[in-house]
């Protein structure tokens, strides 16, 4: 993550292009949206530590091919080696993790232990983001990519000594019967909806407000070094919201609402100021992803927890595709702080709607996404 902090300075000096950070958003979130069922019934069928050495390599690979680049082309083609790293990662490493509480009888851990993992990783982006600024200071903005490698190489060769739960067992049937199993699970606890669609919102919330967050940030005229700072803060502050996450799940519908008004205070701040709120923002943004994630975890059973989640993903990932092209098109014509304003408005609306659960629109959507899903795999089973 040492390249992540400059990445939209890298955009405007090397590739010579601003909004190229749009792009790259919709080329790694559209390789998401294509491979992340596959790449988890992938990690079923291979194993689970073939498929995160898979991963490794490709991320080695999108280093390279990122830090390299001279044109957006040439750059979007890393953002779609990187999509498919994480496409590998994600299924994989909750698969792993649940492997190896189950091995130990921990299974009830999971969300704790899921929590505390990503919030490590946030603590080591934040190291990363603050570094990251210096570093493209004293050398060139070529370097922080390139230093990445260091830390992708030492994940390699750990992914290479670790072991496989014995318990693991690798899926025998065909990825798209594996993968529709997730229909019926859904029909069965139509709760999952409504916890799907919050995580969709903090996902559609992340490649929104979060991913161009550095343009609002370098809108009030910061410096490299304190962009690297600044988005260092964000990366800890979302790691202390994926820990206290647990303590929020009791309440979810206060959390909610603090949220709302943490949205709604984001609006009327026309300062620097702001780059506070979105800190907040941010950690809000990071518990409701985990609380949203647990809950879906606890309402489905355990042979088909990381399809589901895949599947939602893969819902959470089509639709912002749109939104990110929405929200760069007004940001092209009014400026990130009024973009900012609709989004977070959009978000408010969205969220507020989840604090009701009434049967029918459960039911409503249970049918709607039954007939979504069914369609979706007829297409690609018939161009397979």
């Amino acid at each position: 993550m040492f390249w992540y902090g400059i990445e939209q300075l890298f955009l405007n000096h090397i590739i010579g292009n601003p909004s190229g950070r749009a792009y790259a958003i919709i080329a790694f979130t559209a390789t998401v949206l294509v491979l992340d069922i596959p790449g988890g019934v992938f990690a079923d069928k291979i194993g689970r530590k073939m498929a995160l050495i898979y991963a490794s390599c490709l991320q080695i690979g999108g280093l390279i091919v990122l830090g390299l680049s001279g044109t957006l082309l040439f750059y979007l083609l890393g953002c779609v080696l990187y999509g498919i790293y994480i496409s590998l990662l994600n299924g994989a490493s909750q698969a792993l993790l649940y492997d190896h509480l189950a091995e130990t009888g921990q299974t009830k851990q999971y969300a704790r232990q899921q929590g505390r993992i990503y919030a490590l990783f946030l603590v080591g982006a934040a190291i990363a983001n603050l570094a990251s600024g210096f570093i493209a200071h004293h050398y060139n903005l070529r370097a922080p990519y390139l230093v990445s490698l260091v830390p992708a190489v030492i994940a390699l060769v750990t992914l290479i000594g670790i072991h496989e739960s014995p318990i693991e067992k690798k899926a025998a049937n065909a990825w798209y019967k594996h993968a529709g199993t997730v229909i019926s699970e859904i029909r069965r606890h139509p709760q999952i909806l409504l916890y799907s669609v919050r995580f969709m919102a903090a996902a559609i919330l992340l490649f929104t407000l979060g991913e161009f967050g550095q343009i609002y940030i370098l809108s009030f005229g910061v410096t490299t070094i304190a962009l690297g700072v600044i988005w260092a803060l964000a990366a800890l502050t979302g790691a202390a919201g994926r820990i206290l996450a647990h303590r929020m799940q009791s309440f979810p519908r206060t959390f909610i609402t603090l949220y709302c008004l943490v949205l709604g205070g984001f609006m009327v701040i026309q300062s620097w100021y702001g780059i506070g709120v979105f800190l907040v923002f941010y950690a809000f943004n990071e518990a409701l992803s985990n609380i949203a994630e647990t809950e879906i975890q606890h309402a489905t059973s355990s042979h088909v927890r990381a399809t589901t989640l895949s599947v939602v993903g893969f819902v959470g990932n089509l639709m912002a595709l749109p939104t990110i092209a929405l929200f760069n098109r007004v940001y092209a014509q009014t400026g990130i702080v009024n973009t900012y304003r609709v989004g977070a408005l959009i978000a408010i609306i969205a969220l507020a709607l989840t604090l009701y659960k009434p049967l029918r629109l459960h039911k409503e959507l249970s049918r709607l996404t039954h007939r979504f899903v069914m369609s979706t795999w007829s297409l690609w089973r018939s161009r397979l």
